[in-house]
């Protein structure tokens, strides 16, 4: 069995992956690490040296893998990779950690590092690119945890994620 969790950047994908993984017994891949592995250099380096367009290249080549049995937390803007969505979504569990707005500012403006963050022609604001993406994370997920309160431990979120997953392939 194969998750993938999507949602914004800050929504808490890579902490929940790894509780949800080590609850499950199997591996978690975070997509930075992943990219980091593939290419020796992290994604805000890459896309500064080299720029949106080889950026997006190397994102995309970088899930076009198989990923077996693990819980594999994707980046924010593979969303944007249609192709590569569909067959990630063909043949794995997407869960979309959906997060409000506010929750997300909150938690970025908290983060001492940024995120790399790569925002499409038209999109000029952060809040503009959370609109935009919620709708394609719908579209893309099989199932959808909201996270409504801010002061949710992870752990209850991970054990939510854990009886939804059991109930969709246990019922």
């Amino acid at each position: 069995m194969t998750i993938i969790f999507q949602g914004m950047c800050f929504s808490g994908k890579s902490t929940l992956g790894k509780l949800v993984a080590e609850k499950l017994n199997i591996p978690f891949l975070d997509s930075r690490d992943l990219f980091l592995r593939e290419y020796g250099i992290s994604e805000a380096d890459f896309l500064r040296i080299y720029g949106n367009r080889k950026f997006i290249m190397a994102e995309k080549k970088s899930i076009q893998q198989p990923f077996n049995d693990m819980v594999f937390s994707l980046g924010g803007s593979a969303i944007y990779y249609p192709d590569e969505m569909a067959a990630l979504k063909d043949n794995y569990t997407i869960i979309w950690i959906d997060v409000p707005l506010n929750i997300i500012l909150k938690r970025r403006k908290a983060e001492k590092k940024r995120a790399s963050i790569l925002y499409p022609d038209g999109i000029r604001t952060f809040e503009e690119l959370y609109q935009q993406r919620a709708q394609l994370y719908s579209k893309y997920a099989d199932y959808k945890i909201s996270i409504c309160d801010e002061n949710e431990k992870p752990e209850i979120t991970r054990d939510r994620i854990i009886n939804l997953i059991a109930s969709a392939f246990f019922p």
